[in-house]
């Protein structure tokens, strides 16, 4: 039956979605995955990576329940590496959907990573570029360059990032938030000093509740958000995931947090609901992520043509 649905009426669906350690279970020596280990303390497995990797399908798979229709693009972060994402890809559901991913690894110190899916049949890629964010080993940022197959003419720019966390504290990261940020806004200046008129969307954890890109815009919530943000933390839900565009897409875009309720639980702690995630400390707790996705629909997007 998925394989019927196409881009409805000229809207095109963009989802984001922090994983939260999507790790395999074996050890690479070269990062920090020791804790993603059968014999650890997690006791984490590769039945427990099929079962996290087909919810995270699942899961993509709803959205079209929701918005009728599959997104188009899908962005993570806290991917461990290209082989996870491949399982993701083509060992789910997601297999029969005409997806694939672009994928670049980076320097970051916990060893993970961003990634993009996107729909063979909507959008092929012209260009990749991974950009790094300089003096410490984080997530880079990156680059795709889309070309759409259902709007002649038409051609996207796409950048995931996963900015640094506030571990050690908020203020103490926050210099390497804004260096994170400087690359990105270089990045997209130049862009759009090309092309002024050129469709841009950032998306990602900025680890910020007040993020914001020069040069771009945070569209609107369409109507009132499933949830009062993205991470809750000790009872606080917090806004740190988020989409921007360039003034190209300001009109025709809309964001919602997408929060399905197989992706909750109760709090018992503060009451209410919170996002269901894999662990709590090092007990094995069965759901997907600490976050909550977050939708971007696009209307009527205009076509540039590509130089």
């Amino acid at each position: 039956m998925w394989r019927e649905i196409g881009v409805t009426l000229g809207v095109i669906i963009v989802m984001f979605w922090n994983v939260e350690n999507l790790f395999d279970s074996f050890d690479d020596p070269l990062k920090n995955d020791n804790e993603f280990m059968p014999a650890a303390e997690r006791h984490w497995t590769w039945q427990r990576f099929e079962r996290k990797r087909d919810g995270i399908a699942q899961t993509v798979v709803s959205v079209a329940d929701a918005y009728g229709d599959l997104p188009a693009l899908v962005g993570l972060a806290e991917v461990e590496n290209r082989m996870v994402v491949s399982q993701l890809v083509r060992k789910t559901m997601l297999a029969d959907l005409d997806y694939d991913f672009v994928h670049r690894e980076s320097p970051d110190e916990r060893g993970i990573d961003v990634a993009l899916l996107y729909r063979k049949d909507v959008f092929r890629v012209v260009a990749v570029d991974s950009l790094r964010v300089p003096d410490f080993p984080t997530r880079d940022i990156l680059y795709v360059k889309m070309r759409c197959r259902v709007k002649p003419g038409m051609t996207m720019s796409v950048f995931v990032v996963h900015f640094p966390s506030k571990r050690g504290g908020a203020k103490a990261s926050q210099d390497r938030r804004e260096l994170a940020l400087g690359v990105l806004e270089r990045a997209v200046d130049s862009l759009l000093r090309a092309e002024p008129d050129s469709p841009v969307v950032v998306m990602g954890d900025f680890n910020d509740s007040k993020a914001r890109v020069a040069g771009l815009s945070v569209p609107p919530f369409d109507g009132p958000p499933a949830a009062p943000g993205t991470l809750r933390y000790h009872g606080r839900w917090e806004q740190i995931d988020w989409f921007c565009v360039s003034p190209a897409l300001d009109s025709a875009a809309r964001m919602q947090i997408y929060a399905p309720p197989f992706l909750l639980e109760p709090d018992p702690a503060w009451l209410g609901v919170k996002p269901r995630r894999t662990y709590v400390g090092p007990r094995y707790n069965g759901g997907l992520s600490d976050h909550l996705p977050i939708c971007l629909e696009l209307w009527d997007i205009p076509p540039v043509q590509d130089k």
